[in-house]
């Protein structure tokens, strides 16, 4: 044990979001190591590494807070349809693995710590919005939460040993113990007042775009040139139709995969005709979803992606100078704003919209 400590500094110790191509590696050490297994992490996720220098040490996963929970909701004092409208804004730590290694002193509460510290900030950037409550839940016949403690939790009490099945719940006899950590100082404040709290977060809509027939034929003839990443089974919509929706919702200003399939789920029936979205037997335009999105961006090269949203872009900018007339109507935006987007195509020299990074972002949860 002392040697180990020895050879690890706490203070060196990192912890940050995974990037799209460190996901099948996670869920595959997650699937191995963890007494659960992973099939998926419910509704809204982050996925973390903790690493020392170059070597993975831990694996956080965060996911959509339990729907219900006696001991979690008491605490709050939060009425059923508040409840509803905020549960958003609680996270669930669902994962939390120390991979196989020598064991050192107060490394999982550090991890722990550094976690919490830039959760709710990776939170918003990723889902649109921070987070105020964190909560975890521990099975007492393997472990005794002592890292949580360590880290500052408040342990709550016991569930009813209840799962979700479906639309109903199911006992299994197996309670654990909930354990919570207020992200923000007034967090059950926020979550339970009847008026809102000044520190709620109020969703962001992001303003909808609108496109000529051409501009919408352009855009998908650039993006058809990229080559289609997914397996051939299971395919629903065309993937130069899924990277059209993604790219204007990415101009607008979405951030993450949860604000692109928000600014997706806005989108107008004229819209969606123009980017060859899937349609039903019936006639009706599908819209593709969230995870559908998700899915996509985790696979797709994001440099073929960015060159073709910059040259798009760039000939946008170039319509609108010999027009002469700068209309807002029919362009994505300003041509001023297109050209910084387009040229040079770097983080420091555009929009934070239109970089490499909210692309990216998107696809690591």
């Amino acid at each position: 044990m002392k040697d180990a400590e020895a050879s690890l500094e706490l203070s060196r110790v990192q912890v940050r979001p995974i990037v799209p191509g460190e996901r099948a590696a996670w869920d595959a050490l997650m699937r191995e190591h963890h007494y659960l297994g992973l099939n998926a992490l419910v509704g809204r996720s982050l996925r973390y590494v903790a690493q020392y220098e170059d070597r993975w040490l831990a694996l956080l996963g965060w996911a959509s807070a339990a729907l219900k929970c006696a001991p979690r909701d008491a605490w709050i004092g939060w009425s059923g349809a508040l409840q509803w409208q905020r549960l958003r804004l609680i996270a669930n730590n669902s994962r939390f693995l120390l991979l196989p290694g020598p064991r050192v002193k107060n490394l999982a509460s550090r991890i722990l710590g550094l976690n919490l510290a830039r959760l709710s900030e990776d939170w918003e950037r990723v889902h649109g919005h921070p987070l105020v409550l964190a909560e975890t839940f521990i099975d007492p016949s393997r472990f005794a939460g002592t890292c949580y403690r360590a880290a500052n939790w408040r342990e709550l009490g016991a569930t009813r040993g209840f799962a979700k099945s479906n639309q109903t719940y199911v006992q299994h006899g197996a309670a654990k113990r909930i354990w919570l950590f207020p992200l923000h100082p007034k967090a059950a404040q926020i979550l339970s007042g009847a008026w809102p709290h000044p520190d709620l977060p109020h969703p962001d809509r992001k303003p909808m775009m609108t496109l000529s027939d051409a501009q919408a034929q352009e855009l998908l003839s650039r993006i058809g040139r990229i080559e289609d990443v997914r397996a051939r089974r299971g395919r629903r919509h065309s993937q130069r139709s899924l990277l059209a929706c993604i790219l204007c919702a990415v101009v607008s200003g979405a951030k993450g995969s949860t604000e692109i399939g928000e600014w997706i789920a806005r989108m107008s029936p004229a819209m969606l005709r123009q980017l060859r979205c899937r349609r039903t037997a019936a006639g009706q335009y599908q819209r593709p979803s969230e995870s559908t999105v998700r899915r996509l961006l985790q696979k797709i090269p994001v440099e073929s992606l960015e060159k073709e949203l910059g040259g798009w872009l760039q000939t946008q900018a170039a319509a609108g100078a010999a027009r002469n007339a700068g209309s807002k109507k029919n362009t994505p935006r300003s041509p001023s704003t297109a050209r910084r987007c387009a040229a040079p195509m770097t983080d420091q020299a555009r929009p934070e919209s239109c970089s490499r990074s909210s692309i990216e972002r998107a696809g690591s949860s």
